[in-house]
């Protein structure tokens, strides 16, 4: 049986060219640039997991671990992702990092914070859960039982790696990913000790209907009526894809099934709420889930600081960039640059598989900008280091 606990006092959070790179104010020649931005404290690297599934066939899933400096095993925070419902972002565009700020906000607090791409999705092998569904028969239950033959998989997978502890992990997931999590949830996989469902939901029609909405919610009966483990549903009071109405019914008929848990609405975030885990600052969410994993004994405290660049904002940028530039520096996104020209034109990208690819994107990007193209742009800022000293 699960129990979920609430605090009873508000919590407290303790708070392929020579390039020129300045580290602390000097100068340097780096030769090829750190693939991955490092942060004190925490260690940031790909990781691939060959799996062997449930049913008998192998897999390699696409995956980047974010962990602090310990010689003890440490928790696993299993991050899972979302999905655009297209071969041209979901295998072509998406990668690990695009969770990197989710990583790293657990792994800031004890985790060793593990983003696994399911089948289908970047590099991993296989298709996608959807692959020969529809709006129409968009097969709500085989979804379920892929995502989760994923996801067990892929834990006992990282339960094999030194840094990893064999009994102590979450899930974690957003949108599909959410839904992914729920279901695996369901399954009860030892060691597991709780489930965080950020905007979770599939086949969700313009955030105003669901595909087969009655197949989906059968599901989520059905998932209640197994899962023993304490569960955070979150929705962003603006998610376009899935509103909190709509959580609120998947969450209802999970929980009359049996299923225990919080469902929290969230404040609104941007232009869009779906994308909060992967988009908005720590701070917006953080505080919330701490509450959660403090209240199932889970670590929550920090143990690692957020880096903090200072970087100085580009002087040809106008008002709006500059504060492109600030948001660009505080950023958790990786791996991300900053490209600018001396008419004030820029490009910033985010979330890209390498700082090399993160470089080329944002050269491009500022090379739209103006007519003289890329040869106009340079690299201003790569992950949390200045490229250049001059303006």
């Amino acid at each position: 049986m699960c129990n979920v606990i609430r605090p009873r006092l508000p919590l407290r959070l303790f708070t392929a060219a020579l390039l020129f790179i300045s580290f602390g104010g000097r100068a340097g020649v780096v030769a090829d640039p750190p693939a991955h931005q490092q942060i004190p404290g925490l260690i940031r690297e790909p990781l691939w997991l060959a799996v062997t599934l449930d049913n008998g066939q192998p897999a390699l899933l696409d995956a980047f671990v974010t962990r602090p400096e310990s010689a003890k095993p440490l928790p696993v925070a299993l991050i899972t992702n979302g999905t655009a419902g297209t071969a041209e972002f979901d295998r072509w565009e998406i990668n690990p990092n695009r969770y990197a700020a989710t990583a790293i906000a657990f792994a800031r607090h004890g985790y060793a914070a593990v983003v696994v791409l399911r089948q289908g999705y970047g590099q991993s092998s296989g298709a996608a859960e959807y692959t020969g569904g529809s709006c129409a028969q968009p097969r709500h239950q085989q979804a379920a039982e892929q995502d989760t033959r994923n996801i067990v998989a892929a834990l006992d997978a990282v339960r094999h790696q030194p840094w990893a502890a064999p009994d102590n992990a979450l899930l974690a997931g957003m949108s599909s990913g959410g839904y992914a999590v729920i279901a695996a949830g369901a399954v009860n996989p030892p060691g597991v000790k709780a489930v965080i469902n950020f905007d979770g939901g599939r086949g969700a029609i313009d955030g105003k209907s669901l595909c087969d909405k009655a197949g989906l919610l059968k599901t989520f009966t059905a998932f209640g009526k197994t899962t023993q483990l304490p569960t955070l549903w979150l929705y962003a009071s603006n998610d376009h894809s899935f509103t909190p109405e709509m959580g609120k019914a998947m969450y209802a008929r999970w929980q009359q099934a049996g299923g225990c848990g919080e469902f929290v609405t969230m404040p609104a975030f941007g232009n869009d709420g779906h994308v909060f885990m992967d988009s908005a600052p720590e701070n917006f969410w953080w505080n919330r889930v701490a509450q959660f994993l403090q209240a199932q004994h889970l670590p929550y405290l920090e143990v690692a600081g957020l880096p903090d660049p200072q970087l100085e904002v580009p002087a040809a940028l106008n008002a709006a960039g500059k504060k492109a530039f600030r948001a660009y520096e505080s950023t958790q996104r990786y791996e991300k640059a900053f490209a600018v020209d001396q008419q004030g034109d820029w490009g910033a990208a985010y979330w890209a598989r390498t700082s090399q690819e993160a470089a080329s994107t944002a050269l491009n990007l500022c090379a739209q900008q103006q007519p003289q193209g890329v040869a106009a742009c340079r690299l201003y800022a790569v992950n949390n280091h200045r490229v250049s000293q001059t303006d």
